[in-house]
This record gives structure tokens, sequence and C-alpha cells, in this order.
């Protein structure tokens, strides 16, 4: 694996650290735009074959009970980066991205960036409510909701205005062999209540709205269980 990819995306979204949900959402689709332009170079000079070959396991960190939208999110973020999402399932659901290495390896830094900028923001979305002694029953699910959604949004919207992205950021066929092949004990329902409240609006217009520039560039033994959505 090039670990220099690795390397730079995690720079990418360091730069970014305690800024806004749309900085959060900005630094995410740069690392899309990194990853693709890598795949490309890769090819021009065909080496894409031998650098690219190895297909990984990534077991996350990152693990949920409740918290479904965190599932919903990292589905999301495999989709746009080549990978398959599953989960390893004892007292609690872990998080696994199965795809080429440095694919896997980007999808678990993006997704415990994008967490952690998510439950950054609903800390003080719910200061604000409780100071105003306003229930902050169910709004996580209704902001994580919509911050995925505008999320999503920005991640096609840039594979359709760079079609080549499109084809590079696709799984590959020997990624979905080995997904294909793999024996799933049980499937995990990871639909998520919420709300079409303000705050899910905000978070879906958060994504759409913000554009793109050259700004953050500068600047046991366990079950293994396929996910259901």
């Amino acid at each position: 694996m090039d670990t220099k990819i690795i390397e730079k995306v995690k720079k990418l979204l360091a730069l970014s650290e305690s800024s806004n949900e749309n900085e959060a959402q900005l630094a995410m689709i740069k690392a899309q735009e990194i990853l693709a332009k890598y795949k490309l170079s890769l090819k021009e000079v065909k080496e894409f074959k031998k650098i690219n070959s190895k297909i990984i396991k990534k077991v996350s960190d990152i693990t949920f009970r409740t918290s479904k939208w965190k599932a919903e999110l990292a589905d999301v973020i495999a989709n746009n980066f080549g990978c398959y999402i599953y989960f390893e399932t004892k007292r609690t659901h872990k998080i696994v991205f199965l795809g080429k290495e440095e694919d896997a390896m980007v999808c678990n830094i993006i997704l415990e960036y994008a967490i952690d900028s998510i439950e950054s923001t609903m800390r003080v979305i719910k200061y604000s409510y409780r100071k105003n002694r306003m229930s902050t029953r169910g709004i996580t699910n209704d902001y994580a909701m919509g911050f995925i959604e505008g999320l999503n949004y920005r991640f096609e919207k840039q594979k359709q205005n760079n079609r080549e992205w499109g084809l590079v950021l696709m799984r590959d066929a020997d990624v979905t062999e080995t997904y294909n092949n793999m024996d799933f004990r049980k499937n995990l329902n990871c639909d998520v209540d919420f709300e079409y409240s303000e705050i899910y609006d905000q978070g879906v217009e958060d994504g759409k709205k913000f554009s793109i520039s050259d700004k953050v560039e500068q600047g046991k033994s366990d079950e293994t269980v396929l996910l259901e959505c």
C-alpha cells in the first residue's frame, strides 16, 4: 500500500477538526477528490494493479448499539470509496470495511472524522436546547440523518461532475466477489427512527449549499453481520 495517500487524507481532515459541519463535509469531499485523482494517476502509469491489488477487512474502532445512524454513515462512505461494510457483533456492533487496502483505510479515517464532527455539533445544539428548556429527544438522529443526506448529495454531485472519478471509485469486481462469498450469519436492520425536523433540514441544507474550493487543501467469538438497509 502507498502510505502517502493515507497520510495526505489524515492531514486533510486534521485541518478542519475544530470547524463546523460545513467544513467537515468539505474535508470529506476533498478526501474523495484526492483518492480519485490518486487512482487515476496510477492507471496512467500502469501501476494500478501492482499497488492496488490487496483486499483487506479494516475493523473500525466505531461501535454502536442504538446509534444506527453510524451504520448509515459508514454505508454512504463505503459506497463512495469502493468498499462494503458489515458488522462484527458481540455486545455491540463493530463496523468493518471490506475493500482495497487504501480504500478501506480511507473509509475508516473519514468515518471517525465524520462521527466526531456530528457529535461535536450535537453537543453545541443540545446545550442550546437545554438552555432554552427544550427537549433534546431524538434530535441526534434527526441531525445525523440530515448530515448524511447532505454528504451523500455532495459525493454524488462530485462524481457526476467528474465522470472518470465515478468509475475509479466504484467497487472492483474482486472486492464484490469477496463480499458475496462471505458467510453472514444474520442481517442487522439499521433503519433509523427520525423526524424531518428543522435539525434534519439544517444537516441537509448545510451539505447541499457548501461550495467546494481549495480552502482545505491550503490550510470473544464475534458474529459476522450483514448490513440491511
